[in-house]
């Protein structure tokens, strides 16, 4: 059983199993090179204030950080995926994750996506021309909706605000995304949905 749940709180143990679930995720037949920071993440601009954030008050102070593992993709596109595990009594699970990626068209200024609503579908907000431009595709608004978890069942139940943000960067733009894995059947097993992401991506360059 690989639930993202795990017994023991040793990065050894419990980072070789999330690589085997995003590697799984991807659709990968080889494994994904990772590494583990047990620190907190350095305020390297837009994503290392991010990942700090999805550490906090995404989560109001609840969850306490163990350790992060991160991973460099080169395919199917190049991005970065941090998986954050927190402490869980002397267990631990997965909580937030952080996916981000270039974009290769440019936004003029920040874009993000509302939070949930009880009706309808959330709508990007922001920067206008690109918001028109983004919010002319229903497919990619309920993709992205679906995709940006605000709560899981993982970890005895978690939840979080929504974040979804596009922000200018040299010769594009930078897309983040942080999500919440996912239980599957019936909480033996999990996933990232992590190919999602990659589909978001090039809807958004597509649209943009």
């Amino acid at each position: 059983m690989n639930n993202f749940a795990y017994q023991s709180q040793k990065p050894e143990v419990v980072a070789p199993k999330i690589e085997e679930i995003l590697r799984k995720d991807l659709g990968c037949t080889q494994p994904l090179p990772f590494s583990v920071d047990a620190q907190d993440a350095p305020n390297d601009g837009m994503l290392g204030a991010i990942l700090k954030d999805s550490r906090a008050y995404l989560f109001g102070g609840k969850e306490k950080l163990l350790f992060t593992v991160n991973f460099d993709l080169d395919k199917p596109q190049p991005a970065t995926i941090h998986v954050n595990v927190n402490r869980q009594g002397i267990a631990c699970h997965a909580g937030s994750v952080v996916f981000s990626t270039h974009i290769s068209k440019t936004v003029k200024g920040e874009v993000s996506l509302e939070g949930p609503k009880m009706f309808g579908t959330s709508k990007f907000v922001g920067e206008p021309d690109a918001c028109a431009k983004l919010n002319s595709n229903k497919a990619l608004l309920v993709l992205v909706d679906k995709f940006a978890r605000t709560k899981s069942d993982i970890g005895g139940g978690m939840k979080m605000e929504r974040f979804v943000k596009m922000e200018p960067s040299p010769e594009g733009a930078t897309l983040v995304i942080i999500s919440l894995p996912r239980a599957t059947s019936m909480g033996m097993s999990a996933t990232t949905d992590a190919s999602q992401f990659f589909e978001i991506a090039q809807l958004l360059e597509q649209m943009l």
